[in-house]
C-alpha cells in the first residue's frame, strides 16, 4: 500500500458502534496478529455488520461522555488555580491508574538519568523491544502511575514492555525541563541495549507533545529514529484560538479550558505560543521521520491542531495514520475497560505497533 489513503467518507456502524474516519499517507505499518485470534489488520476497519442508526455511538461511549460532562467537567471548571488543586489533581490521577491497572509486573527504575516505571517486563521479559510511553497531563500533572493501566493494556496487546519516565513537572520545573527529560529517557533505553528500530515512542495529551520534541530533536541532532510514534489526543497546539471557540460550541466533557490555560502558563510563561518547542504544530516535518499512528476524538477540544498536524503530515510526506473518532472526548483510550469504541482504538494500537516492530 503507498500514496494517500483515500477518506472514509461515513463512519460505519455496528450496533452503534462508531468507527473512525481515518486518513493517512504511505504504507503504515500494520500486524493483526493477536494472541486472542486473527484480525484484521486494523481492528477498526473490520468490515462491520451496519445494524442500527449508533449515530451518537454506542450507549456506555454516551452514558459516560454524559457523566463526565455533568459532574467531572465543571468540578474542574470550578478547581482555583492553586497549589493545593495541584498536588489534589495530581494525587487524584495517580491513585486512579494504579486502581484501573490489571498489569501486576511493574518495576520502578531509577537506573537511568530520569526514573520511571517498568509494566510488564517481568512478564515479556525475553522482548528485545520497547515502547517508551510519555504520559499526559498539562505538563504539571500525572506520573507514570497515572497512566499505568492504559500501559498495561498496550503491553498486552503488543506482548512489548513499556517504559514511562517520571519527567519533571511544572510549576516547580517549567520548559524546557520535560523536553529535556523525554530525550534523556529515551537515549538512556538506546544507551540500555534497545536499538532505536526496537523502540516505539507513544504519547497522550501533552506526553504526545513531548514526543514530537523528541522526534524533532533526533532530526536536529541527525540521531536514529525510532521504529514508530503514536500520538492520543496530542496537545500540539498551545495557542488556545480555535480550542476556545470549540469550548464555547460544545464542551468536551473531560478535558477543562481553563484549566489547560493554567497549565499553559505554568509550563512555558515566557515563551510564545506560535514558538514550534512548545507548539510542534509549527515544526516543517520531514518524510525521513518514522511512521505515525495520530488518534483523536471528535469531540475533544485539540482536535483542530491535531487536524491541522495530520495535514502538515499529508503535505510534507510523513508516513501516518490519521484516525479522528466521532462524539469521543479526549483520551478517550484511557476508558479501555468500560467503552468498545476505546477497546477498539487502543488494539488499533497494538496492530501499529506490532507492525512497526515487525517490520
Amino acid at each position: 500500500m503507498s500514496g494517500s489513503r483515500p477518506e472514509r467518507t461515513g463512519a460505519p456502524y455496528d450496533g452503534g458502534l462508531r468507527l473512525p474516519r481515518s486518513t493517512g499517507t504511505g504504507d503504515v505499518p500494520a500486524d493483526g496478529r493477536r494472541s486472542t485470534g486473527i484480525e484484521a489488520e486494523r481492528p477498526s476497519q473490520r468490515t462491520p455488520a451496519l445494524t442500527g442508526p449508533g449515530v451518537q455511538g454506542t450507549l456506555r461511549a454516551r452514558g459516560l461522555a454524559g457523566g463526565l460532562r455533568m459532574f467531572v467537567r465543571p468540578a474542574l471548571d470550578r478547581m482555583p488555580p492553586t497549589e493545593t488543586s495541584l498536588n489534589r489533581l495530581r494525587a487524584l490521577t495517580s491513585g486512579a491508574g494504579r486502581a484501573a491497572a490489571l498489569e501486576t509486573s511493574n518495576d520502578w527504575s531509577s537506573d537511568g538519568p530520569v526514573p520511571g516505571l517498568w509494566v510488564g517486563r517481568k512478564r515479556f521479559f525475553d522482548s528485545d523491544d520497547v515502547i517508551y510511553h510519555v504520559h499526559g497531563g498539562g505538563f504539571t500533572f500525572g506520573s507514570p502511575w497515572s497512566h499505568k493501566a492504559l500501559a498495561s493494556r498496550i503491553a498486552a496487546e503488543t506482548g512489548t514492555p513499556v517504559f514511562l519516565p517520571s519527567y519533571r513537572l511544572a510549576p516547580e520545573h517549567p520548559f524546557p525541563a520535560a523536553i529535556e527529560d523525554t530525550v534523556a529517557g529515551f537515549e538512556w533505553l538506546l544507551e540500555s541495549g534497545f536499538p532505536a528500530e526496537n523502540i516505539v515512542v507513544s504519547g497522550d495529551s501533552a506526553g504526545g507533545n513531548l514526543a514530537l520534541q523528541l522526534i524533532a530533536h533526533l532530526e536536529q541532532a541527525r540521531e536514529t529514529m525510532p521504529a514508530g510514534v503514536v500520538l492520543m489526543s496530542p496537545w500540539v497546539d498551545l495557542d488556545f484560538s480555535d480550542m476556545s471557540a470549540r469550548d464555547k460550541a460544545k464542551k468536551d466533557p473531560f478535558l477543562a479550558l481553563g484549566m489547560a490555560e493554567l497549565c499553559r502558563v505554568q509550563y512555558a510563561p515566557d515563551t510564545d505560543d506560535d514558538d514550534p518547542r512548545i507548539s510542534p504544530i509549527n515544526y516543517t516535518p520531514s518524510p525521513d521521520w518514522p511512521p505515525f499512528l495520530i488518534q483523536c476524538g471528535g469531540a475533544e477540544n485539540f482536535a483542530g491542531g491535531i487536524a491541522r498536524l495530520a495535514e502538515k503530515f499529508a503535505e510534507h510526506g510523513v508516513t501516518h495514520e490519521f484516525q479522528l473518532w466521532p462524539d469521543q472526548f479526549h483520551v478517550f483510550q484511557v476508558f479501555h475497560p468500560l467503552v468498545p469504541e476505546a477497546k477498539i482504538a487502543v488494539r488499533d494500537i497494538g496492530s501499529f505497533i506490532r507492525g512497526c516492530l515487525r517490520s
